[in-house]
Order: C-alpha cells, then structure tokens, then sequence
C-alpha cells in the first residue's frame, strides 16, 4: 500500500508540527505566543505534545505499513481510486499549505491578511453592503 503509506506519513509529519508541512505553522505562532506572553511552562507542554504527537504516529506508520506483515493480511490491497485521489489531494493540500506560508511565497494571500486584520471593518462593510 505505498500511496497510503506515504500519504499517511505526510499526513503524520503535518499534524506532528514538522516543517514545511502545514501544522507547523500553526504550532509554531501558538509556541511563540506563549513565550512572548510569558507563559514557557505552556510553550514547552506544546513542544512536549508535539514530540508525543510524532512519537505516536511514528509508531502507527511502523506497526501499520513498514512492520511484518501477518498472514491474514496478505489479501490487504491499495485502496480504491476514489479513496486514492482523496488522500492524495489531502498530501498535497498539507505540503503546499506549508509551502505557502513561507515569507517569499506567501505574495499572494497578503490581501487575505489585509482583510483579517482589518477584522471589525470588513464585517461593517459587509453587513452595509447586505443592507442596501
């Protein structure tokens, strides 16, 4: 089962928090919150359930795809098409949703940034907008 596999690794290393994969990001801005308010005792509980995060799926990835394989498992197969092209799009989302964040790369969402920063202004314009 290689493409689940390696999907099911992709998909491990970014809820894990490892870089450039997507979780990392929101870990990472969550850790230094946390020490630039002071609160060290909660950034180290975040790195420690990170390394316990990655530790345990390390382990699935082992036991379910690289371990010995039993004899009444011998008919597993690859999942079907569908499924295939679900996790595969899911991969994809999880590496370019990393890549994306990367300062020289992240160009294009800077409108969406404006927008949430401006927070309470946008919900006015929209909601005079929806009153017209």
């Amino acid at each position: 089962m290689p493409v689940t596999a390696q999907t099911n690794l992709i998909a491990s290393m970014a809820i894990a928090g490892i870089p450039p994969f997507n979780g990392f990001f929101s870990k990472f801005i969550i850790i230094l919150a946390c020490i630039q308010n002071g609160h060290i005792g909660y950034a180290l509980c975040a790195v420690i359930a990170s390394i316990l995060t990655l530790a345990s799926f390390t382990k699935v990835e082992k036991y379910a795809f690289f371990g010995e394989l039993k004899e009444k498992f011998k008919t597993v197969k690859e999942v079907p098409l569908a499924m295939k092209f679900s996790v595969v799009c899911l991969a994809i989302i999880c590496v370019l949703g990393g890549i994306m964040l990367l300062p020289g790369l992240k160009f294009f969402l800077n409108d969406a940034v404006d927008v949430l920063l401006r927070g309470t202004n946008y919900a006015a314009i929209v909601l005079e907008a929806a009153l017209r």
